[in-house]
């Protein structure tokens, strides 16, 4: 099998990360017999900064009709905003994968928790709820305001009529059934495929109305998949159980939100950033993978910075495309060289540079490769 991956090296220590991602996915090409041909493309802040050249449709469209999958570095906010969030919206990537997972060797600041209790994956709608773009502002008086909203799930025109005695702020959530019902439906494939017999949807339907439409979603979908439980949690339950019970989780799915909020408190719980990796994924399109930290523009050309979750974020990119063998046996790298402790960057309190992290994740996927 050949596959053809687009590659945003980002800003910052972006290149300095993709290239020990490629150097181990290349590895496991290698060993695993499929072949990787990698297009690479400049953009980012730094780029456009240089050139003022964003990152047009034309080679969206370029991307769309010759490669697989998308595999980025770390952006800064320009470059998230520039690159990111367009190729985000321009593929209809509609799930947002964090894993969240506590490494060996990797401190949690959840005193007696270990990587077999904080070990869960958080499946995030990425596309409508309060981050559908439905906002504004009214002054005292009365005023009308006109909001359309216009994307790959739903089409809608508010008009609206607002009479107040005092300057307002407002923003609306908005859920689409076409939304929820994939979101979930993903959820549960996703818990098919990995073999787990329980979901926890996340909501606030005891104070939010539209969330009682996401529940229904779920029950409609739910009794398609027998064999697989599921439950619901208030966001409020949900993040205490973060921080009491995290082993209480394997599979979350939750609206954009909440899934945004659980997954920066879910980030903290694993260790921090060094280790934060997510999938914006379109089962059926283009997925992108990168990791969750920025650009660090001041360590940049040191060499100092960890690596893992930009390999992370390869391996859950190999897991995607149908080389799960791959993408599983460098999770199991990463984590047989942390338990090891002999290679450390300096966020774990060791000397090793960037690429020196790399090479032990390549070595020890050698090592314990069948």
């Amino acid at each position: 099998m050949n596959y053809k991956i687009a590659v945003f090296p980002g800003d910052g220590v972006g290149p300095e990360l993709i290239n020990e991602g490629i150097k181990v996915i290349e590895k496991a090409a290698e060993l695993d017999k499929f072949e990787i041909e990698w297009i690479k493309y400049p953009h980012g802040a730094e780029h456009y900064l240089e050139t003022k050249e964003v990152l047009s449709k034309k080679i969206l469209k370029e991307i769309k009709n010759s490669c697989n999958v998308i595999y980025c570095g770390a952006f800064d906010a320009i470059g998230e905003q520039k690159v990111s969030n367009l190729i985000r919206t321009y593929f209809d990537q509609f799930v947002s994968l964090r894993p969240i997972k506590l490494l060996p060797s990797v401190e949690s600041p959840l005193a007696n928790k270990t990587h077999n209790e904080i070990n869960f994956v958080i499946i995030r709608e990425n596309t409508e709820d309060f981050y559908v773009g439905a906002y504004g502002r009214v002054k005292n008086g009365k005023n009308k305001q006109q909001l359309e909203i216009d994307n790959n799930t739903l089409k809608a025109k508010f008009g609206l009529s607002i009479e107040t005695k005092e300057s307002i702020a407002y923003s609306i959530g908005i859920l689409s059934r076409k939304a929820c019902e994939r979101i979930i439906r993903y959820a549960f494939e996703y818990a098919k495929r990995k073999n787990i017999k329980k979901i926890v949807a996340i909501d606030k339907a005891n104070m939010i109305e539209a969330y009682n439409f996401w529940r229904e979603s779920i029950d409609k979908v739910g009794k398609e998949y027998h064999g697989i439980e599921y439950e619901f949690n208030l966001i409020d339950a949900a993040v205490m159980n973060f921080i009491r019970q995290p082993e209480k989780y394997e599979v979350i799915v939750a609206p954009n939100m909440f899934g945004d909020i659980l997954g920066d408190l879910g980030t903290v719980i694993q260790g921090g950033l060094a280790f934060a990796t997510q999938g914006n994924i379109n089962p059926e399109g283009i997925s992108m993978f990168k990791p969750v930290h920025g650009s660090a523009a001041k360590l940049k050309g040191q060499g100092i910075v960890n690596p893992i979750a930009t390999i992370w974020a390869g391996a859950l990119m190999l897991d995607t495309i149908g080389q799960q063998k791959s993408g599983d046996l460098i999770i199991k790298a990463i984590e047989a060289v942390l338990k090891e402790s002999r290679t450390r960057t300096q966020d774990l309190s060791g000397n090793n540079t960037t690429s020196e992290m790399g090479d032990a994740i390549v070595d020890k996927f050698i090592e314990i490769h069948d």
